[in-house]
């Protein structure tokens, strides 16, 4: 076969496109044995945020937890560790393994490895609102990991440069080098988690966001993906806390019928409610103003430690009634902390809400 001059040409290219590459991918793996702390996290995830997380678990095997929280960054953002220290047993025992943008259905997958991964865990704190509950996807569309692949990482001592190799992408690799620093700065950095894992924020003097939030409906899907939630935390015999947290008056203002929905998909949960759940319903509570906010779903530093003192005194409640508001857990007054019960391997069965009674409920 003659090999003419442009499939020389040809082969030259790919040789030389595919030499760069294969550079590049040798220095981040030489780098992430060097001096890993300079680079992004490997990408397992589509999501930084998830990567960076995955990263801080990594970097933290003595952590042992026997209370998680898990969901969207209106868990993340929103939880002070050292209200839950004390409940869990110890700084190592509660984590805050939340991350960004997470639907309703990410959420159970995502926490679902982390109990296969965190055996000591006996409770699940979830805080959730409107944003979790819009576009839900499907089971194979929503697959954010590769369970084997984020355990290797994680838990399995496997070295970082493997999954740099193996998860090679230049292009986002390159961005977030140049931002890495500052995105982790304490308070105003996307990427900067404390010590138990949360990410708080607290805005600049003068910077205002507004609210950053249109009307958000509640998708149906959502609420069944929540439904299912529920239930397979309740199979594992796992108590779980589950969290309305506050939104910012001025949002349930400028649109009541969506708030008034997410009410409705809240209380309609006390029927049917699977054994060793807590609910509670702090969306509309008047303990948060708007100067508490910095958007319409996610609370400053100051008042996130309020509310993360206001969820820890409703959880070493765990007698009836199993739904409470701001009001009624205030009126619990202080309890001495206790650890957290382990977990039910006796949990009932739990029968989901159909899907047409969830439609009907959200037409309300």
């Amino acid at each position: 076969m003659k090999v003419t001059p442009l499939t020389r040409f040809s082969l030259g290219l790919f040789a030389g496109i595919g030499g760069v590459f294969a550079g590049l991918a040798a220095v981040y793996a030489a780098v992430s044995l060097l001096w890993p702390a300079s680079l992004p996290a490997p990408a397992l995830s589509p999501m930084v945020h998830l990567d960076e997380k995955l990263r801080f678990l990594r970097d933290r095997p003595e952590l042992d937890p026997h209370i998680l929280a898990v969901g969207s960054s209106v868990t993340w953002r929103q939880l002070a560790g050292g209200a839950f220290a004390a409940l869990a047993g110890g700084p190592h025992r509660f984590v805050n393994a939340a991350t960004a943008a997470l639907q309703i259905s990410q959420t159970r997958r995502l926490t679902e490895f982390y109990l296969d991964n965190y055996p000591s865990v006996r409770t699940v704190l979830v805080l959730t609102s409107l944003p979790d509950f819009e576009g839900c996807k499907d089971e194979a569309a929503g697959r954010l990991i590769d369970p084997a692949d984020a355990r290797a990482y994680t838990f399995g001592g496997w070295p970082a440069a493997y999954f740099y190799l193996r998860y090679f992408s230049p292009q986002r690799y390159a961005k977030a080098v140049l931002t890495l620093s500052g995105r982790r700065t304490p308070l105003t950095g996307d990427l900067y988690f404390d010590d138990y894992g949360s990410g708080p924020v607290k805005l600049p003097e003068g910077v205002d966001l507004g609210l950053r939030y249109k009307a958000i409906a509640p998708d149906p899907t959502c609420v069944e993906a929540l439904n299912g939630f529920l239930g397979a935390m309740s199979e594992r015999g796992v108590r779980t806390v589950l969290v309305f947290a506050p939104i910012h008056p001025e949002y349930r203002r400028a649109y009541p019928d969506v708030t008034r929905q997410l009410g409705e998909v809240a209380k309609g949960l006390k029927e049917g409610l699977p054994p060793r759940v807590q609910v509670l319903l702090l969306y509309d509570d008047t303990g948060f103003d708007g100067d508490d906010f910095y958007d319409a779903f996610h609370l400053e530093q100051p008042a996130a430690e309020r509310l993360s003192a206001l969820i820890a005194r409703a959880m070493r409640h765990e007698g009836p009634p199993a739904v409470l508001t701001g009001d009624m857990i205030r009126a619990l007054g202080d309890r001495p902390a206790v650890a957290v019960q382990p977990r039910d391997s006796h949990a009932r069965p739990f029968r989901l809400v159909p899907a047409s009674a969830t439609r009907a409920m959200l037409r309300m």
